[in-house]
């Protein structure tokens, strides 16, 4: 019997601080070490992130492809011959787990010509992570590549898998949902952390603390969340907003919050480690987003108990599981409305979070019996 630990490959094109990011650092610090071992293989965008450091501090192998990093079509030229370098070098995984879009199939290529038996593409999403109309359609256009080099097929959500992999994929035995968990005693509500976070703040009795959690990118609309926190201090200003996060857009969202004179209203907290305790000072989150794959942290925010209300459409149905719960679509006075005439109840319960299969400790079990042995 070999006692030795799988051996598992994790592609992320690059550690900065984001979901998918933080969802498999996740996943490895749980994961039993005398059974599993990942590493990690990474594009080079010419920065280095601190999650490196993190991973390394795991226990990982963290591989970086110098100087490789796709712009152009022509840059396939180097990143197949840097792949095919390093599966020449590094072939002895059973599994590799590709955490990004079509756009990077040849991970999957080569790690099928140097025999790596298990190949998991892993859609997190429901749209390129590009505003690029050309990249967009060269995105599309690999997606069959994609499929032919993969043997199994995860995502967050059934929309996520049919937008990447197509209806064909998701309806067969080679498809999973793998859903976004979270530690549940770490976002169950407290409230002296509650006060605690709120007096660091200078939130008053009665105030109403609107919140978000997410990058400074397009896609979360931070524009639309200004726009619509304008609406609502203006007709009551005990509503305060909370933005969690950084991005290329932060200095545009600042600009803007300053240009309508809300400053003292807006609290721009960069990246935070403990956001779980932001989540008990918030009373509603919010998320906008132009699409999610899941969206975890609306997941996060039940966990919490609090209030959410999120894009109608764009984001899975499946998120919802408290009541208290409001898909809108992206209408400003309906969001303004829903706003000023909710009932706030914070549902304090993990048990639904649970009972609908997104308890971290759940979902490590199931992708580690996935790993050894070679299916759910």
């Amino acid at each position: 019997m070999n006692d030795e630990p799988v051996k598992v490959l994790y592609f992320v094109d690059r550690m900065l601080r984001g979901g998918i990011q933080s969802l498999v650092i996740d996943w490895v610090s749980r994961f039993d070490k005398q059974k599993i071992h990942v590493d990690f293989l990474l594009l080079d965008d010419g920065n280095k992130y601190e999650l490196e450091d993190k991973l390394k501090e795991l226990g990982c192998n963290v591989y970086k492809l110098k100087g490789i990093w796709i712009r152009n079509p022509f840059d396939y030229i180097k990143y197949a011959k840097a792949m095919n370098n390093f599966f020449k070098n590094h072939h002895d995984y059973k599994v590799v787990h590709m955490h990004s879009s079509s756009k990077n199939y040849m991970v999957l290529k080569y790690a099928k010509k140097y025999g790596i038996p298990i190949r998991i593409a892993h859609a997190h999403a429901l749209d390129f992570q590009t505003n690029s109309k050309i990249k967009k359609i060269f995105g599309n256009i690999l997606k069959p590549k994609l499929k032919k080099y993969s043997t199994n097929f995860f995502a967050c959500s059934e929309l996520a898998g049919k937008w990447l992999f197509g209806k064909n994929v998701i309806m067969s035995n080679k498809f999973e949902i793998i859903n976004n968990g979270i530690d549940l005693e770490k976002f169950k509500y407290d409230k002296l952390v509650r006060k605690k976070i709120r007096d660091e703040l200078n939130i008053k009795e009665g105030d109403i603390l609107l919140g978000h959690v997410g990058r400074f990118t397009k896609v979360k609309n931070h524009e639309f969340l200004v726009d619509l926190f304008y609406k609502v201090h203006k007709l009551d200003s005990r509503y305060k907003l909370i933005l969690i996060g950084t991005g290329p857009l932060e200095e545009s969202i600042k600009e803007k919050v300053a240009k309508l004179g809300i400053n003292e209203s807006v609290f721009f907290m960069g990246y935070k480690e403990n956001t779980n305790e932001y989540f008990q000072a918030i009373d509603v989150f919010l998320l906008p987003s132009l699409y999610e794959g899941l969206g975890i942290v609306l997941i996060e925010a039940q966990a919490s108990g609090l209030t959410c209300i999120a894009t109608k459409y764009t984001i899975p149905k499946l998120v919802k599981i408290n009541e208290n719960f409001y898909f809108e679509s992206l209408d400003l006075e309906c969001w303004k409305k829903r706003i000023l005439n909710l009932k706030l109840k914070r549902i304090i319960s993990t048990k639904n979070i649970k009972d609908n299969g997104f308890d971290i400790v759940d979902v490590t079990s199931k992708l580690s019996n996935f790993y050894i042995n070679g299916g759910i």
